[in-house]
């Protein structure tokens, strides 16, 4: 994959989940010998041209894509210049969201009657995205979810709480998926038992299907679908 150059924006601005996210990063892409370079929340305004990448990855964020901030601007900005010039997007719970609120507006992303935190499965469509995976098992962490997405988005993947797991916009190569296959394995479990001590309701959202390492590898495959296809 030596020809890939991705652009990798993390939003994160909690240490844990910047730092598991940048982690993970480099655990799946730095084996497929895959060029990439992570800008981060206070540097987005930065990026101006996308010319010297194929592909754009956005983060999740502790951040609601159904409300306003400062950056969302320089966020949707990107964005433009990817969709425009006809390069791979991929965005994970937020930047999945966020891809939607950008098509189809804000409206399309609503607070979730049954979030997911923890572990769950979640079944997979026939999508290139998904190519040799199988059954699938997911680290979970959303109070928000994207619906009616309408005649220009493939659905691909849902669970058993959350009917739009996966997404992509027909005939484009843009994705977005609600699930976790960018965290560290250990810190999925650390980020769910966190969220039950600080939250009161989060024991109502626990997921807790058994997952083990072997398991949570099919995340790798994820990313590795993407960048080739």
């Amino acid at each position: 994959m030596e020809n890939k150059q991705v652009l990798i924006v993390n939003l994160f601005d909690k240490s844990a989940f910047k730092n598991s996210f940048d982690q993970r990063i480099t655990e799946v892409f730095e084996p497929l010998s895959v060029s990439y370079h992570t800008v981060y929340l206070e540097n987005i305004n930065q990026i101006t041209q996308c010319k010297e990448y194929t592909h754009l990855l956005i983060s999740g964020s502790t951040e609601s894509a159904m409300e306003e901030n400062a950056w969302y601007a320089d966020l949707a900005r990107i964005l433009t210049l990817f969709i425009s010039a006809e390069k791979s997007v991929l965005g994970i719970c937020f930047g999945h969201q966020f891809i939607v609120r950008h098509l189809l507006g804000k409206s399309h992303v609503r607070k979730s009657s049954t979030p997911e935190i923890g572990w769950t499965d979640v079944t997979l469509g026939d999508n290139p995205l998904f190519n040799n995976i199988g059954v699938f098992k997911a680290g979970v962490y959303h109070y928000d979810e994207v619906f009616d997405l309408g005649e220009k988005f493939d659905v691909i993947a849902h669970s058993a709480r959350c009917e739009v797991h996966g997404f992509q916009v027909k005939g484009k190569r843009i994705w977005g998926v609600q699930f976790h296959p960018d965290f560290m394995y250990q810190d999925i479990f650390t980020f769910a038992d966190n969220a039950r001590k600080k939250d009161p309701l989060a024991n109502n959202y626990f997921c807790n299907t058994p997952v083990s390492i072997n398991d949570f590898r099919k995340n790798d495959r994820v990313f590795q679908n993407w960048l080739e296809i």
